[in-house]
């Protein structure tokens, strides 16, 4: 069974195709936030390198956000589209919810910086999320004792992980938006 990973939350692309729960291919890119023009070439050479055809996917998995909007948008949109025209499960993790399955912990504070300030979750030891995720700006963060902010993701504990997530209907998933834009405030 085939999976495919999508993550472009951040300033690089990462789209992962799993066989069986297993690492088959990984593709890291760096795109100076111009995902819109890199992401679905990076696709189809993950599906060529395997030498399997889209319909050959059986599941998604989108990172969902926060971080990047144009980035989380776009991301989440492959994903649903993939799923709705595959009719395949997709499920959604959030970037912070990546960091903490990464790692054993008991709970801890996650915090994925950006250049104006720092998106914060906290997971209890089994990474359900307690409370809410939160953006602060820079001038307002005060780092705590359980803060832990570079963690080396390990894809194979995540797609572990997802094995306990539930699908999500196509039409349900949306980005994961923590940050207000000027607009909302």
């Amino acid at each position: 069974m085939y999976t495919l990973f999508i993550d472009t939350h951040s300033d690089k692309i990462i789209v992962i195709l799993y066989k069986d729960y297993q690492i088959k291919i990984k593709k890291e890119v760096e795109t100076n936030h111009n995902h819109s023009v890199t992401t679905i070439p990076v696709l189809v050479n993950v599906l060529k390198e395997e030498n399997i055809e889209i319909i050959d996917l059986k599941e998604i998995i989108v990172v969902n956000g926060p971080g990047s909007f144009t980035g989380i948008r776009l991301g989440v949109t492959i994903g649903k589209t993939l799923a709705y025209t595959l009719k395949i499960p997709i499920k959604t993790i959030s970037s912070l919810l990546l960091k903490a399955t990464s790692f054993s912990h008991e709970e801890v504070r996650i915090v994925e910086r950006e250049k104006n300030g720092v998106f914060l979750g906290t997971f209890n030891k089994e990474n359900h999320l307690v409370g809410e995720y939160s953006y602060v700006n820079n001038s307002e963060y005060v780092q705590e004792p359980n803060d832990v902010e570079n963690v080396e993701i390990d894809y194979e504990k995540i797609i572990l992980f997802a094995k306990t997530l539930e699908s999500v209907n196509p039409h349900a998933v949306n980005p994961l938006y923590v940050k207000k834009i000027e607009v909302q405030k």
